[in-house]
């Protein structure tokens, strides 16, 4: 069974490698990724959040969630299980994300339909820059190998965002959030633009 796991994920990591070296443009990269994300965990929906500024993240992709959402959808640092995500810097894996503690429902994703709620935190070198999300109907916790996947395509999607590789039409400016260290004194807060 694990085998047939590490099997799946070098093919999502593949893919990836292939979708990276394209000349896609910004938005459409991204869109690219989640499609193939989602598409390879087996999931109705991968979607992708970046720091708008020091405090809001933006829905920035998805596969799965309403179009329409797209570039509309904002929540603070903290708010909802993305924000918290976003907020600590650790994973979320849930079976049952309706009832989970921080749980914020978002009425114009869509995401009524979904169970299972996985969220990653996209950071560098300590920096929050976003959180990656794969959520199902089906009530699933996320096997161990699933969300180690994840967490190494979560830090190639920091270095591409660090690189400004979803810059262009439709995407946002990239902020991250503040560092614990940052909060501490020990530098000003980690924003890119």
């Amino acid at each position: 069974m694990v085998e047939s796991t590490e099997s799946e994920s070098r093919k999502l990591l593949g893919r990836l490698r292939e979708a990276m070296a394209g000349d896609t443009p910004g938005q459409a990269r991204l869109d690219k990724i989640t499609h193939l994300i989602g598409d390879s965990i087996g999931t109705e929906v991968c979607s992708v959040y970046l720091f708008l500024d020091d405090e809001t993240l933006e829905l920035c992709a998805s596969e799965g969630l309403n179009v329409e959402s797209v570039h509309q959808t904002r929540m603070r640092i903290g708010e909802g299980l993305v924000g918290r995500v976003a907020k600590f810097g650790k994973v979320i894996n849930t079976p049952d994300a309706p009832n989970a503690k921080g749980f914020r429902y978002m009425p114009e994703t869509g995401e009524e339909r979904f169970s299972s709620f996985l969220g990653i935190p996209i950071q560098r070198l300590g920096e929050m820059l976003g959180v990656l999300v794969v959520q199902s109907k089906e009530a699933r916790e996320f096997s161990a190998d699933a969300v180690y996947a994840l967490e190494v395509v979560a830090m190639v999607i920091a270095e591409m965002t660090e690189l400004g590789a979803f810059v262009g039409e439709g995407a946002v400016p990239v902020a991250a959030a503040p560092t614990t260290r940052d909060a501490a004194g020990d530098g000003g807060p980690g924003r890119r633009g």
